[in-house]
């Protein structure tokens, strides 16, 4: 088990393919906007539908080969996870493993994985 305040991000197989998601399996989201390893630029109203992932990451052990995962602080004094140094969050109200939220604004992607992330997958 991971210690309490982690988030569990996974590789997860989604209708467009294989994605970043969180233990739940909503698909998290990158924001073109952001800037690499800084305070995230989705707030106020942007992130009452884009909601930061929070916690400590840890990656799923049954996942490899993810880039790095990491943290910033919120304009509140959160701890929003990033990937490769991109914060991370997921679409409001999305069922699991729906992709929705992709290329809204044209500035909304999700973290575009493959089987070979997965151990005992293909690669």
């Amino acid at each position: 088990m991971p210690p309490p305040g982690s988030t569990v991000l996974h590789v997860q197989k989604s209708s467009i393919g294989w994605v970043l998601a969180v233990a739940n399996g909503q698909v998290v989201y990158a924001y073109d906007k952001d800037p690499k390893g800084g305070t995230p630029a989705c707030t106020g109203s942007c992130a009452q539908i884009w909601l930061p992932v929070t916690g400590n990451p840890v990656a799923s052990p049954a996942d490899k080969g993810l880039g790095t995962l990491g943290t910033v602080t919120t304009a509140n004094g959160a701890k929003q996870i990033t990937y490769n140094g991109s914060p991370l969050y997921t679409f409001k109200g999305a069922k699991a493993l729906v992709t929705n939220g992709n290329g809204v604004g044209g500035v909304w992607h999700v973290i575009k994985m493959s089987e070979s992330n997965i151990v005992g997958g293909a690669g």
